[in-house]
């Protein structure tokens, strides 16, 4: 199947509603604006972005476990997309972490490079080897989201088949629901089951199959999976009671993302030149925009009386083009050095 375009146009609309929230509403004690736009929906909200990524997700995942023949072969496919890109955002963090001493998290320690490049949540790192250890940056918590999903997803699929498969994430997800209303209204000692839930990524396992029973609809056309996809939609949302002022912009995400899966019309919306771009950069964009975004914001409201809600501008242009470059030279040429590399000592895993 050739590359969908309006889904890398949902990757664009999802990072740049990340970027803005980072930009100006989740560093209020950094930027110097503060709360200023906190309450600008489009800024408050953009943090929805995330559940965005993990709807296209769950769509892109089945057609890549469709051409891989083993588990094996999955994982390396979804490894060698990732890596090389976190591979250079580590060697771009470290070499300007002394110059981005505003970063939310400070001046970068190398043993915080450890969870990304492994992709293991550091929680499990922390306490497997009793260690302190914390993410580089603080986006890549989504990181370890997805690869346990990868993992769990991916065993379901080959052991069973894709609609087993979803179903099976599925109802992990619909028992940390109930398991989340027990622990309120009926067994609030057995709080370890949502941690060991959420621990998991189960918490998030519903967006993942809202996008995979979309993937079903746009390739058999049957409309009871778009109506599944509304019921675990909805499920999601609501298991965000803790959020209740985000609920209407989390319904609007699934609204606007399920609608594109419908209508043919809205998808050549979401295929447009500007946002398919940021989708084309959008994962190098992702890993790493937050802690330098964030300490420009600072340096250049030093030096300049740039109104407050353009300060953000230069630094994320600046950052798209080095993102651009990092997805068109830098990131290729990794993963050919890697890929060859993985020939050498295996060559029936890096199978295309």
């Amino acid at each position: 199947m050739q590359r969908v375009k309006f889904l890398d146009g949902f990757r664009g609309l999802a990072i740049l509603l990340v970027i803005g929230f980072h930009a100006y509403a989740r560093f209020t004690t950094i930027v110097p604006y503060g709360t200023k736009y906190t309450s600008t929906p489009i800024f408050s909200q953009g943090f929805l972005g995330v559940q965005l990524f993990f709807l296209i997700s769950g769509f892109v995942i089945l057609m890549t476990l469709e051409k891989s023949t083993s588990f094996s072969q999955f994982l390396y496919k979804r490894w060698i997309r990732l890596f090389p890109a976190m591979l250079i955002a580590t060697i771009i963090v470290f070499s300007t972490g002394l110059y981005f001493s505003e970063r939310p998290n400070g001046v970068p320690a190398l043993k915080d490079a450890i969870p990304g490049l492994t992709f293991l949540d550091p929680v499990w790192i922390n306490k497997l080897l009793d260690v302190n250890v914390a993410s580089l940056e603080n986006p890549f918590w989504t990181l370890y989201i997805e690869v346990k999903f990868y993992i769990i997803f991916g065993l379901l699929y080959f052991y069973s088949n894709a609609k087993k498969a979803v179903a099976g994430i599925s109802g992990m997800f619909f028992i940390y629901c109930i398991l989340k209303v027990m622990k309120t209204k009926i067994m609030p000692e057995y709080s370890w089951t949502i941690e060991m839930c959420e621990s998991l990524g189960i918490s998030s396992f519903g967006w993942f199959a809202c996008g995979a029973l979309s993937y079903f609809y746009f390739v058999e056309k049957k409309i009871i999976y778009l109506i599944m996809a509304v019921i675990i939609g909805i499920a999601c949302i609501s298991a965000y009671h803790n959020y209740v002022d985000s609920a209407w912009a989390a319904s609007i995400v699934l609204i606007v993302f399920l609608s594109a899966i419908y209508f043919d019309k809205l998808k050549s919306v979401f295929a447009s030149r500007f946002l398919v771009f940021f989708g084309f950069i959008s994962y190098p964009l992702y890993l790493i925009h937050e802690g330098a975004l964030i300490s420009m914001i600072v340096k250049i409201n030093r030096f300049t009386i740039i109104p407050d809600i353009l300060l953000p501008i230069i630094p994320f242009f600046i950052l798209t083009v080095i993102a651009y470059l990092i997805t068109l030279y830098l990131e290729p040429f990794a993963r050919a050095k890697i890929t060859t590399f993985i020939n050498f000592l295996k060559p029936n895993l890096a199978v295309k």
